[in-house]
């Protein structure tokens, strides 16, 4: 069945009444026919009109696209933007091509390309909806930051607090050991006090660096040191220390601090007796990939096997097992040494101490 063909009258009154602009240009740029849509865009200059003077020609040149339209074959887009009539500075998306007439002379049929506005209103929709979901998004982050700020400064808060109430508990038991007259009882509250402080030099680091829950060891026990030099350490004692500065969570420095404090006072108390002179020396250092070493050697009359078993030594035994930690004593006439062996996760990167890191404990 052979195709039914259009009358030329049927073809003008559908291209009439297309929602699409048509335009049919002559050679010299005239307007040849303009559909009732683009009559409505242009203006009623169009009819008969030479349309180079319809549009304005922009940076995007599109006069002279429109002559290479006219030599082209192939549909080539152009946008054009109107001079005159209500809608004036309206930029409209066309296409163009350029064919021979009746006459043979060159014409340029020009078509409203609706595919474009609405490629570009979707774009814009999508834009738009991205700029809404990052702005939902960029709120959500703020709240989450907003709360984790607020997190923080209880956790500094609360962190504050425990250290001020650990000196408050310190000045409690100083007051009531004071008070006493008996020996043994001063000596236990004295140590009572020491393992107090030893808690609280942990908040106390915590609390200077604005932390919650990370201290530096080699701080950590310098602090210690010091402390002890100041109150229990007699004056024929020398305590040095060698530390690596290495960054350690809350839950291993608490231990770590009262452990030290007690092999300290321990070594204080028993290894350089009727004030025999001595030093005792603290280390902290790397052991192997994944561990540290803390090790606590005194100079002085050393500990035969069973010797010194109390409170004291059941008391570092049960702080090593709490951070999976390994405990060894070596001891001879010329001195007992404390080795304590424990993970690290290494989470902050580490560094060894230089030279001048390495302190020594003056009287």
């Amino acid at each position: 069945m052979e195709p039914a063909h259009l009358s030329q009258g049927r073809c003008q009154r559908i291209v009439e009444h297309l929602a699409h602009e048509v335009v049919l240009l002559g050679g010299d740029g005239s307007v040849l026919f303009g559909n009732e849509a683009a009559r409505n865009a242009f203006g009623k200059d169009l009819d008969g009109g030479n349309f180079a003077e319809l549009v304005i020609d922009t940076p995007n040149k599109p006069k002279r696209k429109l002559a290479l339209a006219m030599r082209s074959n192939q549909w080539m887009p152009i946008n054009l933007t109107i001079a005159k009539g209500a809608m004036k500075g309206v930029e409209l998306h066309m296409r163009g091509r350029g064919f021979r007439g009746d006459d043979g002379k060159p014409e340029l049929l020009l078509i409203g390309d609706r595919r474009r506005d609405e490629g570009f209103q979707q774009l814009r929709a999508l834009i738009r909806n991205l700029n809404q979901e990052l702005a939902k998004r960029q709120e959500a982050n703020s709240v989450l930051e907003r709360a984790l700020d607020a997190e923080s400064r209880l956790h500094r808060e609360l962190i504050h607090r425990v250290k001020n109430n650990l000196a408050l508990l310190n000045a409690l038991i100083s007051f009531r050991r004071r008070a006493t007259n008996n020996d043994e009882v001063q000596e236990a509250l004295n140590d009572l006090e020491m393992r107090v402080h030893a808690i609280r030099a942990v908040h106390d680091l915590l609390d200077q660096a604005g932390e919650i829950d990370r201290v530096q060891a080699g701080e950590l026990i310098r602090a210690l040191c010091h402390q002890l030099r100041q109150s229990v350490l007699p004056e024929h004692i020398d305590l040095r220390n060698e530390l690596l500065d290495v960054s350690l969570s809350v839950d291993a420095a608490t231990p770590l601090s009262l452990l030290v404090n007690e092999l300290i006072t321990n070594a204080a108390k028993h290894a350089f007796p009727d004030g025999q002179n001595g030093t005792v020396t603290v280390e902290l250092k790397k052991n192997g990939v994944d561990k540290l070493e803390v090790s606590i050697a005194d100079d002085g009359r050393g500990m035969a096997e069973g010797d010194r078993e109390g409170s004291g030594s059941r008391i570092v035994t049960a702080l090593a097992a709490q951070i999976n930690g390994s405990l060894e004593r070596k001891s001879s006439p010329g001195g007992t040494t404390w080795t304590f062996i424990f993970p690290h996760d290494w989470e902050e990167e580490t560094s060894e101490a230089e030279g001048d890191q390495s302190e020594h404990a003056s009287p």
